[in-house]
Formats: structure tokens, sequence, C-alpha cells
């Protein structure tokens, strides 16, 4: 039995994981990353970002990015998928809407009440966003979970 998570546990466990660490590519070809909520639908990853990030600026000029969901304090509990992904800023209306139901119902108690925010960050994140989204390379997906792993008693 290998480590990887069968198809069941690997939908099971990105439709329930809380955050997506997105590496982007910067001008310089270094990787840039960053923590994104995210909603797994039909095989891609979406996340919603401003517009004027700096994701949005790597993804306009070179649309590679990996993406990393995982979870587990202890090795025997890491759990996680990496797929190297193309990214493609998404304008069709009915997609923006399905995603942002789906996001909206996944993060609802996690939201801020903005109303307690400083005006400079509701202000900052009223600027404009866009949703990315990640759709994963054929052959470009790992994933594993450490429990699988027999160990010697």
């Amino acid at each position: 039995m290998g480590v990887r998570l069968t198809e069941e546990e690997f939908d099971d466990f990105l439709a329930k994981g809380h955050t997506l660490i997105l590496s982007t590519i910067r001008k310089s070809g270094e990787p840039f990353m960053t923590p994104n909520w995210y909603v797994y639908i039909d095989g891609a990853f979406y996340v919603r970002t401003l517009a004027k990030s700096a994701k949005v600026q790597h993804i306009r000029r070179d649309p590679r990015a990996c993406c990393l969901v995982e979870e587990g304090e202890k090795w025997i509990d890491l759990k996680a998928v990496i797929a190297n992904c193309d990214a493609q800023i998404i304008e069709d209306e009915a997609t923006l809407k399905a995603v942002g139901e789906a996001m909206g119902s996944k993060y609802e108690g996690f939201r801020p009440n903005t109303t307690k925010q400083p005006k400079a960050t509701r202000d900052h994140y009223s600027s404009g966003s866009v949703v990315i989204k990640l759709t994963p390379k054929p052959g470009e997906i790992r994933s594993w979970y450490n429990r699988k792993i027999r160990m010697a008693s």
C-alpha cells in the first residue's frame, strides 16, 4: 500500500482543506508564496485575491503556479496535496458567481466583522478583486498521507 491518497480521500481532503499555499513566479524567476482561502471545484482550485496583488501580476506575466494544501502537526499526521498548475484570471460571470457562493459558504464563520476594521484596511480590501483558477497539469499532482506508512512495532 502506498502513501498516496485514494481518489475519494483526495477529493474529501481538498474539499475540507482550509488554506492553500499558492506559489507564483516573480519577474526575477524566484518563487513568491502566499496563503489563500480556496475552493476545489471540478478538479481545479479557485482563489479570490486583490486585483492589484503581486500574485495577479505574476500570473499575468507567467501562468505557471504551484498549489499546496497540507495538514498535520506531527510527522505521522502529515497529509498533503501538491500540484503544478496553469493559472488564469476568470471573467466568466457564471463561474465567478459559483465560486463566490462556494467561498461564502465554506468560510462564512471565518470572516472578520469588517465594520470593526480600520478604515485603511477596509479600503485596501475593497479595492477590487479577481478570481484565479488553478488547473493541475496532467501528471503534475502528488499526494501523501504518512499514516499509510507501516511503521515497525
